[in-house]
């Protein structure tokens, strides 16, 4: 009796490994397949491959994991498509809304290619999504950066040199807890870079230089204690920078471009707090009053630019 239980619960073990085998087999060609068809419909949607890569590469005879610009992954042991680069091959259309089918995407690079139309809202279905690159493209639309809210694990956005519009919401940083670059430059966004961007953020790279922002720098940027790099030069801001610009906070500020602005007053002498700093631009505003000599003691700087102020004092001294 004892070897006809141990026969029969041996048997079923050896059942359930092949089903679970043959299930899972079957579930990686269904989820395979889902990706397929999006990466199909985001083929559809280009109008130019002047490379011909996407037509010539991207065959149906051959796994998506083989196409070119795909990665494919291994997660909950289902394979699927993680990583999704289109970037420099020149290619003219729209992104396809069927993206959001390619569920385990943590990668997506469109950088420099000539995409077109609004960032599909479906973007934001993409959860595992950590890096994002359309940098250098003809999007437009309003800056859409609630789509990017809905994803935990994004680290870098980059929807810099775009044809994007609108305004920095309050709270655009309050999910985004893990983001560390956010390259907004080059587009035309307005209004003004609002006093909530210190919450919950790690940021290290900020950049929103050339667009049309106006009003005055948030004290709460200078608070940012992971910031690295700073870029706001080429808007409308205005003011002056707080006393207290480089305090505790700020110790690992490395680069600070403010040029081609309208700030005003002095530079402050807590500059010398940030010590950390390489690259220092704050030309074309209307600084006024003597150059701190607390430069002097920033003795990692390699460049520093003051030109076309109204400033006061003998740079070539101080450093």
């Amino acid at each position: 009796m004892d070897n006809t239980c141990i026969f029969i619960f041996n048997l079923m073990i050896v059942f359930m490994t092949l089903y679970y085998y043959r299930f899972s087999t079957a579930q990686d060609s269904v989820s395979l397949s889902t990706d397929q068809h999006a990466l199909e419909a985001i083929k559809a949607q280009i109008s130019v491959d002047p490379s011909g890569v996407l037509s010539k590469n991207w065959s149906t005879k051959t796994s998506v994991c083989n196409w070119k610009g795909v990665t494919c992954g291994s997660q909950s042991r289902t394979q699927r498509v993680i990583s999704l680069d289109l970037s420099y091959m020149g290619l003219v259309g729209t992104i396809s809304p069927h993206i959001a089918n390619l569920s385990f995407l943590s990668l997506l690079n469109l950088t420099n290619n000539s995409f077109y139309g609004p960032i599909p809202p479906e973007i934001a279905q993409l959860r595992h999504m950590e890096k994002v690159y359309m940098g250098g493209n003809y999007l437009t639309g309003r800056l859409p950066l609630w789509y990017f809210n809905n994803m935990p694990k994004l680290e870098i956005l980059y929807l810099n040199e775009n044809n994007l519009t609108g305004t920095l919401s309050p709270y655009f940083l309050n999910n985004m807890t893990s983001l560390k670059t956010l390259r907004l430059n080059d587009n035309s966004l307005q209004g003004y870079i609002p006093k909530e961007i210190g919450n919950g953020s790690c940021l290290h790279d900020f950049h929103v230089n050339d667009n049309q922002l106006t009003g005055v720098v948030p004290p709460a940027l200078f608070n940012l204690s992971c910031i690295r790099k700073i870029e706001l030069s080429g808007n409308r801001l205005s003011g002056s920078l707080p006393d207290d610009m480089c305090n505790d906070q700020l110790g690992k500020l490395r680069l600070l471009f403010i040029s081609h602005n309208a700030f005003t007053g002095p530079i402050p002498s807590s500059i010398n707090k940030c010590q950390q700093l390489r690259y220092m631009s704050m030309s074309f505003n209307n600084f006024s009053g003597i150059i701190p000599r607390e430069i002097g003691n920033l003795t990692l700087l390699k460049e520093l630019y003051l030109g076309d102020n109204d400033l006061q004092g003998m740079v070539y001294k101080l450093i």
